[in-house]
């Protein structure tokens, strides 16, 4: 089969490993673990994104959609030195009147690294409960010709917060000293994430997750013409299912949305786990939902690349250079994805 492509991951947390997560608890208290142990020196940013490269080549991927962490273009360069193709969305927060200076630091940020043929640098706006409008907007224009990704319908603090201005995303924004009544001004009356976002939706916008979808949301994302990553194992860690229901992603394919498969960051991984790959993705898929083998070969080699704005041809067979070839256990292909064995690269 061709070489993998992993739409959405997090290579910077690499070094956090497998970690559980409490429902009971909720979603804040785990992104206070990842802010407290998330590396946010040079050299530790450096030797994460090396450990994911590995366990992403491990797992057959020849193309990631880096998040690259809060401003950091170090994950960026480290994909550049270590010959790893890939799109780097530099993060960005900015809520209310600290949008402005958000601006002001994309610019820096993009100013600050030199084009590459096989590494795209471009933004990141958080999520909607930590990036307003003004920075959606701000980024498609900055990126230009690039897409630009974001967190979307991912969480219910994140549908709660949109709809009131409240909840536990409210409480950590007062708590880490965020929080301002500006800040009001973008939210309150909007139904859905999806929704709130919708002005500044595109076919440049890559939705990370989208948990979450009602009718409403699934038309504006195909009139929008916007790209869905799902990583349907890190959906199923946090039990998404039990806060929304299944996933939609095949009724967003459907419609003619565009949709391709991410892994999110090793954090949600079984424990134990030796590699970063979406053909664990397609397996777990495959045992779940009986989602057709060729489907979702597709969502992890030419889908990836296409949302990620990369050569849908160098993950096929096609005449001419590929990102690579690898060989997989298995008598058919369904067989092959059922058992997501040990990958040699072939070439």
């Amino acid at each position: 089969i061709p070489a993998r492509v992993n739409a959405h991951v997090h290579l910077d947390l690499t070094h956090i490993g497998p970690r559980p997560f409490e429902r009971v608890k909720g979603f804040v208290p785990w992104v206070e673990m990842v802010r407290t142990e998330r590396a946010t020196d040079e050299p530790g940013i450096r030797a994460s994104v090396r450990e994911g490269i590995r366990m992403s080549r491990a797992g057959g991927v020849a193309l990631v959609g880096d998040i690259a962490g809060a401003g950091s273009t170090v994950p960026g360069n480290e994909l550049e030195r270590f010959e790893m193709r890939g799109a780097s969305f530099v993060e960005f927060f900015g809520l209310g009147n600290r949008q402005q200076a958000t601006i002001d630091a994309m610019r820096e940020a993009l100013d600050s690294v030199r084009p590459k043929s096989t590494v795209m640098h471009s933004l990141q706006p958080h999520a909607p409960y930590s990036a307003g409008l003004r920075v959606y907007d701000s980024a498609a224009i900055q990126a230009a010709s690039h897409p630009i990704a974001t967190h979307l319908a991912e969480v219910p603090e994140e549908v709660e917060f949109v709809r009131t201005c409240g909840g536990p995303f409210r409480e950590m924004l007062e708590r880490i000293g965020v929080w301002d009544d500006s800040i009001r001004d973008d939210f309150e009356g909007h139904a859905s994430p999806v929704e709130h976002l919708a002005p500044t939706l595109g076919p440049h916008v890559i939705a990370d997750h989208v948990n979450v979808a009602s009718d409403t949301d699934l038309d504006i994302l195909s009139q929008k013409r916007v790209r869905v990553v799902y990583c349907p194992r890190c959906s199923d860690y946090f039990g998404r299912h039990h806060d929304f229901g299944p996933h939609r992603y095949r009724d967003m394919m459907g419609m003619g949305i565009h949709v391709s498969l991410g892994t999110d960051s090793i954090i949600n991984l079984p424990g134990g786990t030796e590699r970063i790959s979406t053909l664990d993705e397609m397996a777990f898929l495959r045992a779940r939902d009986g989602t057709d083998s060729t489907t979702l070969l597709a969502m992890a080699t030419t889908g990836g690349a296409n949302a990620l704005s990369f050569d849908p041809s160098l993950f096929t067979f096609a005449k001419g250079p590929v990102a690579g070839v690898l060989a997989i256990p298995g008598a058919t292909l369904d067989d092959a994805i059922a058992q997501a064995g040990e990958i040699a690269w072939i070439t």
